[in-house]
């Protein structure tokens, strides 16, 4: 049945719409924005994701998604951060949720928790971040496991072509360490990089930079990055490399799936 009120007001050249109609449709707008950023992904046809620092499982939604062919693998440190995964995308038989936190060395260590649970470090939080975010500020410690990469790589159904996604607080380095040679074997990664310390003695952009075209990858741009509410500046950025060997194969005749599947560039 037609709302005569409402046809009253399309007769004078006015909409009228729920707010609830429309705050729907804002949301609907803003959740299509930030999938379109991360499409690029699909680029790489990966078959493995791996999600490190999967938090609650938000990128892993994401990557399945945009790669609906490629299965996920979540590291998480945090109990229920880990349980949140299992409860939502671990539920899909493309997702595989694993409770420890990736390093450079094998062994249980003590994580400073954030109330605010992305916030989480293995490094304690700066003062920076503090002041910028101060519903962060509250942590106290939970001890987790950490593993590297590269030890557990072979219990691990790694299907080539291969993209990894590092989020970890300013442990990038320490993450990269432990799996060269798993990481070699990615098409792509994506790394969040800090312009800023937020966190004390984390690596900055330069120096996660210079670890990854050592490896073998090439700066491609960013998917996305974090502004300071205070004053507008970039604080972090999640920065996309791409292996070489990649690149130089689908400019070539090499196919793109067989250069990175070797683990090495």
């Amino acid at each position: 049945m037609v709302n005569p009120v409402k046809k009253l007001f399309e007769l004078c050249g006015v909409e009228v719409r729920l707010r609830r109609n429309v705050a729907s449709a804002r949301e609907a707008e803003k959740r299509r924005a930030g999938m379109k950023r991360w499409t690029a992904l699909s680029r790489y046809q990966p078959r493995t994701i791996l999600d490190i620092g999967a938090n609650e499982g938000q990128f892993a939604r994401i990557a399945r998604e945009v790669c609906p062919q490629a299965a996920v693998i979540c590291f998480e440190p945090l109990a229920d951060c880990y349980a949140a995964v299992q409860a939502g995308v671990g539920q899909d038989s493309q997702v595989t949720a694993l409770q420890y936190a990736l390093g450079s060395e094998n062994g249980a260590t003590t994580i400073h928790r954030s109330e605010f649970s992305p916030s989480s470090s293995l490094l304690p939080m700066g003062e920076l971040h503090q002041r910028e975010f101060p519903h962060t500020a509250e942590t106290f410690e939970e001890t987790i496991q950490v593993r590297r990469l590269d030890d557990v790589a072979s219990d691990l159904e790694l299907a080539s072509p291969m993209i990894a996604k590092i989020d970890v607080q300013g442990f990038e380095c320490e993450v990269l360490d432990g799996g060269r040679e798993t990481f070699r074997g990615c098409a792509a990664l994506i790394v969040e990089l800090s312009c800023y310390a937020l966190y004390e003695g984390q690596p900055l952009f330069d120096d996660v930079y210079a670890r990854l075209k050592e490896l073998g990858f090439d700066y491609r741009g960013n998917i996305d990055q974090l502004l300071s509410p205070q004053d507008g500046r970039i604080l972090q950025c999640d920065g996309l490399f791409e292996n070489r060997r990649f690149h130089a194969a689908v400019n070539g005749t090499e196919s793109p799936h067989a250069a990175v599947v070797s683990g090495t560039v």
